[in-house]
């Protein structure tokens, strides 16, 4: 299968590339820049193209005429917050642009990364996936919205697609977004032998290893007919303080000062999801423990610093 993937550079983009050609399928990777190290090879073209810019999309998709679609490219939430019109042209008006260029060039499949942001505080939880959606973000108003044009290509032309709701997605690499700071960002410096001073010990969020996170989208890939257009995708619910636990088994000299909370927690979504629907209907299940992640975080990130 030939699949376009957009951000092909970013955090996931980088574990995704390799599990696509590694699966057999050839690649189209675009970003908004070509990193200087991106290399092409015989299953994977890098090609520059601003998915907010109707003009890049449309020229790329029907020179290229890809099978399917893994859309990556998103705004997060603070900058959305900040410019909310920017954020909708990059995140909704991307993934329509990309749906209706999808249309003239053939394209079979899309696959979409949503979130748990799509969810507002106040629903029972676990949250299940047809729990109401009030979201209390820009950026989850522009991922509700996606999920809602996507039912739309659907049922009107049909498409076959699918969209992951992700919590927190960890691993090495990840740089952006409030939740690496709580999350990624704790692990690289154990991973360092930097000490940690942690004063944020009860924010708490669902711990998804980026491979898991590959995993899932994957799994939505190979789909044809799923009854569901958008599903939540877990990993394990822990607080920054249970998850330092569970750090201190994985690195016992680590350096890690827990302090009690100098800020109140000011999460707008849902702590804890069902995620049973996509267990049931796409096979969907992690591979990596927060334990195995964490070991496979660490290793990477001391082998990467390595001279």
């Amino acid at each position: 299968m030939k699949v376009l993937v957009t951000g092909a550079s970013g955090f996931i983009g980088q574990y995704l590339l390799p599990a696509l050609t590694g699966g057999g399928h050839s690649v189209i990777a675009t970003d908004l820049r070509i990193p200087d190290d991106a290399a092409a090879t015989e299953r994977v073209s890098w090609i520059p193209m601003d998915a907010s810019r109707a003009e890049d999309v449309y020229k790329v998709m029907l020179a290229h005429r890809p099978d399917a679609v893994i859309h990556l490219v998103s705004w997060l939430a603070a900058p959305c917050e900040v410019n909310p019109l920017r954020g909708w042209e990059i995140n909704f008006r991307s993934t329509q642009y990309l749906l209706d260029a999808g249309l003239a060039a053939g394209l079979k499949r899309f696959v979409f990364t949503s979130s748990i942001s799509v969810f507002g505080r106040g629903v029972p939880e676990p949250v299940r996936d047809d729990a109401v959606k009030e979201p209390a973000t820009i950026y989850g108003q522009t991922k509700l919205a996606c999920e809602h044009l996507l039912r739309w290509y659907r049922d009107k032309h049909g498409i076959v697609v699918g969209a992951a709701r992700f919590p927190w997605v960890y691993g090495p690499g990840r740089e952006n977004g409030i939740t690496a700071a709580y999350s990624s960002k704790l692990l690289d410096a154990i991973a360092r032998r930097q000490a940690l001073d942690i004063d944020f010990p009860d924010e708490k969020g669902d711990w998804l290893y980026v491979k898991d996170a590959v995993k899932a989208l994957l799994l939505l890939l190979a789909t044809d007919a799923a009854p569901q257009v958008a599903y939540n995708i877990m990993g394990g619910l822990y607080s920054v303080r249970e998850a330092m636990q569970v750090a201190r088994q994985v690195e016992p000299d680590a350096d890690i000062l827990i302090r009690e909370a100098t800020r109140r927690s000011e999460n707008p979504y849902p702590l804890s999801y069902d995620d049973s629907a996509a267990r049931r209907d796409l096979g969907w299940k992690p591979d990596y423990s927060l334990e195995s992640g964490m070991r496979e975080h660490i290793a990477i990130v001391r082998k990467n610093a390595t001279p």
